[in-house]
């Protein structure tokens, strides 16, 4: 896997979830374990890629709705299973904050952008 986190732009982090992986608690935990200190001391936007993910668990989407330091989640996608997945993941308890489904990088950053007050 590479990369499978990184600072897109000031405030928002792109999180590339895992091809063809099942996604469990302990692997969304260690994905999200730097969005446990903010930057800057800033809550982030989160850009997550779901494209191709195997399964995400019912844990693995509470791992991503308990972070309290992300007031924002786009999440990505290209096929019908992945928008499956990705509502999956969005019925969780987001407790940080509005969340959305999209299928263009650009549409989501520019959402984020207006819904998380980053720049």
């Amino acid at each position: 896997m590479s990369q499978p986190l990184g600072l897109m732009q000031d405030q928002i982090i792109k999180i590339v979830l895992p091809r063809d992986e099942h996604l469990d608690e302990q692997s969304a935990r260690l994905l999200t374990a730097k969005l446990q200190l903010p930057v800057a001391g800033s809550p982030v936007a989160v850009l997550m890629d779901v494209t191709n993910v195997a399964s995400v668990s019912r844990a693995a989407r509470a791992v991503f709705g308990s972070l309290t330091t992300v007031c924002a989640w786009a999440l990505l996608g290209q096929t019908p299973v992945d928008r499956i997945l990705a509502h999956f993941i969005l019925g969780g308890d987001f407790k940080s904050g509005p969340a959305g489904y999209f299928t263009s990088e650009t549409e989501a950053i520019t959402w984020l952008k207006e819904h998380a007050n980053v720049h």
